[in-house]
């Protein structure tokens, strides 16, 4: 028993060491990095997605804040898809629609099935724009309706703005 005890008052008492988390080890600023990036990415992202559907936001505004006591909704209307379309194709591509094209392109812009459903208030639309008389109040939900529909599910492409794009019409 000397011996154990002897054996045991050489030990030293044991010291608690306390883990500093710092510095970090190389893989946890790594993950931070690749956490930073996709949050730079995400943000990218969401503003360019924010500025490409600026135009669509502007005109479903619009074409809310038309009213159907004025007699040139249609006329109105018509603008306001217009300058939509404009903002999101070239305007060496829309420049010749009117009536029945323009009904057509709008609705070949919109999955295939939406557009039964649009195809024939837009026509009215178009209709009323040439009609000496007075549009039909009736019909002012259904083309109001069939407006902000396309301006919501219409497939709008992006426009590169270059040299190529410029020069390949000339």
């Amino acid at each position: 028993m000397n011996e154990q005890e002897s054996l045991l008052s050489q030990l030293n008492d044991i010291h608690k060491v306390s883990a500093d988390p710092w510095p970090l080890a190389w893989g946890w600023w790594v993950l931070a990095a690749v956490i930073i990036s996709l949050i730079v990415l995400a943000v990218y992202l969401w503003i360019r997605q924010r500025r490409f559907s600026l135009a669509q936001r502007q005109a479903i505004t619009e074409i809310k804040l038309i009213s159907e006591k004025n007699d040139a909704w249609p006329g109105q209307m018509n603008q306001v898809l217009k300058r939509a379309a404009l903002a999101y194709y070239p305007a060496y591509s829309l420049s010749g629609l009117y009536g029945q094209r323009w009904t057509q392109f709008m609705v070949s812009r919109v999955k295939s099935r939406h557009q039964r459903a649009m195809e024939s208030s837009l026509s009215q639309l178009q209709d009323m724009l040439y009609q000496p008389a007075k549009p039909d109040p009736a019909l002012f939900k259904s083309c109001q309706q069939a407006s902000l529909d396309w301006l919501k599910k219409a497939q709008f492409k992006r426009q590169f703005t270059g040299a190529s794009q410029e020069a390949s019409h000339v």
